[in-house]
């Protein structure tokens, strides 16, 4: 009795098995390839749009509020104390530079240091229409903020040198001709 030793079925020769996993292994190489980029992309476009939130100062941003419509950008001005108050979670208050006030009302906890009087902050959000008294007047919009920073440590002051200072400089306020305001300084 004879055996067949002969294969059932076609064996693949050894170049065929190395076509064949080299083919795999460019599949997994090119997938992981793409996902890289697109971690890479959505990375650098988070990095970019917080990036392009430019700063305005109060009075800038008061200017500037129709080019600026709804877009998200940072302001920053001084918090003038007797004006903070809280509404329904929302932080009401207002801020001050050049003569400029603006109305704010930020949604969330205000940082701590926030409570110091006269306190430079910057606010990230955009411009909401809405009528208001500020102590400088009627306004028809408010700054409607998400974030909150508050200056508080001299490493800002010396990498931040032209933005607000600390201190309330000599005759702040005097010029505007906001008596409710002088005398809170």
């Amino acid at each position: 009795m004879t055996m067949d030793l002969t294969p059932r079925e076609e064996v693949e020769s050894p170049e065929d098995v190395r076509r064949r996993i080299h083919r795999k292994r460019r599949w997994a190489i090119l997938a992981l390839s793409v996902l890289l980029v697109v971690v890479v992309a959505f990375v650098t476009a988070q990095g970019l749009r917080n990036a392009t939130l430019f700063f305005r100062n109060v009075d800038e941003a008061v200017a500037q509020r129709s080019e600026l419509q709804e877009r998200r950008f940072r302001i920053q001005g001084r918090v003038i104390p007797s004006t903070v108050r809280n509404e329904s979670g929302i932080t009401v208050f207002e801020i001050v530079h050049n003569c400029a006030v603006a109305e704010i009302r930020h949604s969330g906890d205000p940082p701590e240091l926030f409570e110091s009087p006269w306190i430079p902050v910057v606010l990230e959000g955009k411009w909401s229409e809405g009528t208001v008294q500020t102590l400088a007047g009627s306004d028809s919009h408010y700054f409607f903020s998400d974030r909150m920073l508050v200056k508080h440590t001299n490493e800002y002051a010396s990498a931040n040198e032209e933005r607000i200072s600390e201190a309330l400089p000599d005759g702040f306020l005097e010029e505007c001709g906001f008596d409710d305001l002088a005398s809170q300084s």
